[in-house]
């Protein structure tokens, strides 16, 4: 993405005062800026070059209609190839909130990352953060989505040589592990927001698309090519694993009954035994099919709950 400078930018940049500046355009020695507010007006790298070149130039000794001359064709291609300077603006406010909060989030959980704070630290207005995120829960699963690629991009690429199934799990779980309380807060926030915000359940949606697709194909990758797909959800199976992961997790959280070590065992043999019932090394679906009459019955029934205990 190409420089944008405010005035006060463009100051720091060059050394050059905004009052000078400002009569280099009225002089035709620099190309007008992209009007955004009646008092505020964006600037690109091309005005960041011309003025190093006027620079060198007065150094020269050219006079400012020499000047002008000589930076007659650059000027005139500036303003011909500008770019939309307040979109690009916009897109990187957006990309700075969404990676401060995304570090809050993932370091401080919910409750303690506080909108105020990436406000102040950004150096923006309310009006400018609430014009990219409406709440702050759509900020958390937009930063959920951020982590997650995070994520993907920092371990898959460490795990392209290894053809060991079990050892790029292990790794996956370890990078899981700071996602893990990230995740159920969204998770939570989803299963409360469920039938409010339709638009936050499918940003986190979105955000678990690449984590599933991952597994997803990792089991694909063992099934025999001509031998029939289970007769389960391959989609379903993946986010059972996830969700699988996430409440041992939970468990392990509770005392020190069980610690890491446990918990990368359990969920490795856990992994092992849905890849040797996918790949067909087990026959899983035969057994599953004796229970379809009772599963048909149930799907049937509507969910009862118990009676109060007597007094």
């Amino acid at each position: 993405m190409a420089a944008v400078f405010t005035i006060s930018a463009l100051e720091r940049e060059t050394g050059v005062a905004r009052s000078t500046i400002h009569f280099y355009i009225r002089e035709g020695l620099l190309p007008q800026p992209q009007k955004t507010a009646a008092s505020r007006s964006l600037y690109s790298e091309d005005h960041v070059i011309l003025l190093r070149k006027i620079g060198e130039l007065k150094k020269d000794g050219l006079s400012l209609a020499e000047i002008r001359d000589v930076l007659r064709r650059d000027v005139a291609r500036a303003e011909q190839n500008a770019t939309d300077l307040a979109a690009q603006e916009n897109e990187r406010i957006r990309d700075a909130i969404l990676r401060l909060a995304t570090k809050e989030f993932a370091t401080k959980g919910y409750r303690q990352t506080h909108v105020a704070t990436i406000i102040r630290t950004l150096g923006i207005t309310p009006q400018v953060f609430y014009s990219h995120f409406p709440s702050k829960r759509r900020l958390l699963a937009e930063s959920f989505r951020t982590f997650l690629e995070w994520n993907l991009a920092f371990v898959e690429p460490r795990l392209a040589q290894s053809e060991d199934q079990g050892e790029k799990l292990l790794w996956r779980v370890l990078a899981d592990f700071r996602a893990n309380a990230f995740g159920s807060e969204v998770l939570s926030l989803v299963r409360t927001e469920a039938a409010q915000d339709t638009d936050l359940v499918r940003s986190v949606e979105k955000a678990w698309e690449g984590v599933v697709g991952t597994i997803m194909a990792e089991f694909e990758q063992v099934r025999p090519s001509r031998s029939p797909a289970p007769n389960v959800s391959l989609e379903l199976l993946a986010y059972s694993m996830i969700g699988a992961l996430h409440n041992a997790s939970l468990r392990v959280s509770w005392d020190q009954t069980y610690d890491r070590a446990d918990l990368l065992r359990v969920h490795l043999w856990l992994w092992m035994a849905a890849m040797a019932a996918w790949s067909a090394e087990v026959d899983i679906d035969s057994r599953v099919a004796r229970y379809e009459e009772l599963i048909r019955e149930m799907v049937a029934r509507e969910p009862v709950s118990p009676p109060a205990l007597e007094e």
